[in-house]
């Protein structure tokens, strides 16, 4: 049953709103009931045009009594135009109403789908081929509803003609219906060929919007690499590449119409050349009425099928539409079977991540892996990530957070195993990325998405991240546009922006995850951001990647990384003392921030200083 209904666009359109449509779905219901009652008004008309016109050329009656019955007609015509309306304009507003609130629910729906989706999906499909697909489906499944009164007014003016046919000539109706049959029939064989075309026309649409995307996020590069004419032509050929496809299906469509039209002319000359044949034969007299109502009944069957093979190329195009967004949904279906909501235990204390191996490789990211990795997480500890590039920290960083599955993992609570492993953390911890990945609008929507919280969160927030100083010259504070003219921040200044909102977002989390998000700060400020977030957040468990080893002595405990995996950990000085990996990483450190000038013992208490001449001394 529902493959039936999938392979019929009209079916598969009103199934899919009818999910979508919630508590509106009374309206499909009684839109279908108003349309039904309108037209049967208008099919109503050329019957009683017909009775006035068979009046007038046949009456015997007084002139009087003529002149009464053509003026009590024509007000029972008057009253079916009447008729049409009380139902119709209530009917097209209720239509607007539905409309809308399916494409609203439908276009919410993918995009909590999406943001739901792992990093690995989104990395296997672009962003702006999403966004494409989006708005694609949910404006076609929206303006079918919109203007369900079309499909409806077709499908009853047909059916109604037909039986009006019949009423007033059995054989006519028989012809009327076989000839409806074989044309839809045959609309129904062009659109097989027709609709494999819309198809490859949505995705080269999807290419163009996603090379669209590309170059206008990446504006600044296109202009100073000098690449305007070039990514112009590449634009214009993936447009280009369209044409072929389209003129094939406006050839394909133009047959079709040809062939459709011509069978609905031969429909209306054989009914009527019928009726003209049979009534003379019998020697009977041809009514003008009658003529008059099976022609208005043979062209509004004509104008049903031309409006059906009008309406189903826009249906087949917005089914295809609404179809292209399955990925999305079968791929969000899919996610929500394996990802039933599991949380930590509110008392929890400690986390202990046992033998964690991860691997994973594509073209653009990569190799990534760990191995055998084995960490430990408690509430109110503050743990710093060290290592090379490459070593692993980020990957770590997005597995605990459940960006990405891994391959194998033991996970226990206070010595409890968790069945789900790392998914019993995802609710409860929040990733701060190093990009800083911010929005042409103003400082307060930046931090806050537009949300309320308590009038202290965001300058709270924006003070951590040390923002406050540039907040301070910006011409309207926390309102000001970062895309206005005259608003330039610097890489280190967008990347404090972010990280405000991400502590702002962050204060409800048992588990707070940094990777690098100070990495273009000034070494000043990044050691003032550290030392005051540690101090908001000392209930609960912080995870820093750290690149700039200054900061190290400020944290409880260091795991060092190499090539995936773990091989030592400890405190600060008690890693110094073995002269391990991170002694090493240690004395390179100072000989690279001695020559390049940043100049750690300005910022760095005596503690530091100390801990570099055990350093030293072993």
């Amino acid at each position: 049953m529902n493959s039936l209904i999938n392979r019929n666009p009209f079916g598969f359109l009103i199934a899919r709103g009818w999910q979508y449509a919630g508590r509106q779905r009374w309206i499909i219901i009684v839109c279908y009931c108003m349309h039904a009652f309108a037209q049967a008004a208008q099919l109503a008309e050329p019957y009683v045009i017909a009775q006035l016109l068979n009046t007038v050329q046949s009456h015997t009656k007084a002139p009087s009594e003529l002149t009464q019955d053509i003026f009590n007609t024509l007000a029972i015509y008057l009253f079916l135009q009447f008729l049409f309306w009380v139902f119709h304009g209530p009917a097209r507003y209720l239509e607007m109403n539905l409309g809308f609130h399916i494409k609203l629910n439908y276009r919410t729906t993918l995009f909590r789908m999406v943001t739901s989706l792992p990093l690995s999906w989104h990395r296997q499909h672009h962003s702006g081929e999403s966004i494409d697909k989006i708005n694609r489906a949910a404006n076609s499944l929206g303006t079918y509803f919109d203007d369900g009164f079309q499909v409806s007014y077709m499908v009853f003016r047909l059916i109604g003609a037909q039986v009006m046919l019949c009423c007033f000539l059995p054989a006519a109706g028989l012809a009327a219906l076989a000839t409806t049959a074989i044309a839809v029939g045959l609309e129904l064989w062009f659109y097989v060929y027709l609709s494999k075309i819309y198809e490859t026309l949505n995705r080269c649409e999807n290419n163009v919007a996603a090379a669209v995307h590309d170059y206008i996020t990446n504006v600044e590069s296109v202009i100073m690499l000098r690449l305007e004419g070039r990514t112009t032509s590449e634009v214009a050929r993936l447009i280009l590449s369209q044409l072929e496809l389209m003129r094939r299906g406006v050839t394909i469509n133009e047959i079709k119409w040809f062939i459709s039209t011509m069978l609905i002319g031969a429909m209306t000359v054989t009914v009527l050349g019928y009726y003209t044949f049979s009534t003379l034969s019998l020697g009977q007299q041809l009514m003008g009425g009658t003529f008059l109502a099976l022609f208005e009944y043979l062209r509004r069957i004509g104008d049903s099928f031309s409006d059906f093979s009008l309406l189903y190329g826009h249906v087949v195009r917005h089914a295809t539409n609404v179809k292209s967004a399955d990925t999305i949904v079968h791929a969000a279906s899919a996610l929500s079977v394996e990802s039933e909501q599991h949380s930590l235990p509110a008392t929890w204390n400690t986390l202990t991540i046992k033998n964690l191996n991860f691997a994973y490789e594509d073209a653009e990211y990569g190799k990534m892996h760990l191995s055998d990795v084995s960490i430990e997480l408690r509430k109110g500890m503050s743990i710093a990530l060290v290592g090379e590039s490459g070593s692993g920290k980020s990957t770590l960083l997005s597995l605990l957070r459940g960006l990405q599955e891994p391959d194998s993992v033991q996970v226990l609570c206070d010595g409890e195993l968790l069945p789900r492993g790392l998914k019993h953390m995802a609710g409860d911890t929040t990733l701060l990325p190093q990009d800083p990945q911010l929005f042409n609008d103003t400082i307060e929507r930046n931090v806050t998405f537009g949300l309320e919280a308590h009038e202290t969160a965001m300058p709270e927030a924006l003070e951590l991240a040390r923002f406050s100083p540039v907040l301070a010259r910006l011409p309207q504070g926390v309102q000001t546009n970062i895309a206005e003219k005259g608003v330039n921040l610097s890489g280190g200044e967008k990347q404090r922006l972010a990280l405000a909102r991400g502590l702002f977002f962050a204060r409800d989390s048992q588990l707070v995850l940094l990777d690098e998000p100070t990495s273009s700060v000034d070494t000043y400020n990044e050691r003032l951001i550290y030392t005051g977030v540690l101090r908001r957040f000392k209930d609960k468990c912080l995870v820093s990647s750290i690149h700039k080893l200054h900061l190290l002595d400020l944290f409880d405990r260091i795991y060092v990384l190499e090539r995936g995996r773990v091989v030592e950990s400890g405190d600060f000085h008690d890693l110094l003392r073995r002269d391990g990996a991170l002694a090493r990483m240690w004395r390179h450190y100072q000989v690279g921030s001695g020559e390049g000038g940043d100049t750690i013992e300005l910022i760095e208490p005596p503690l530091s200083r100390q801990a570099r001449n055990i350093c030293r001394k072993n």
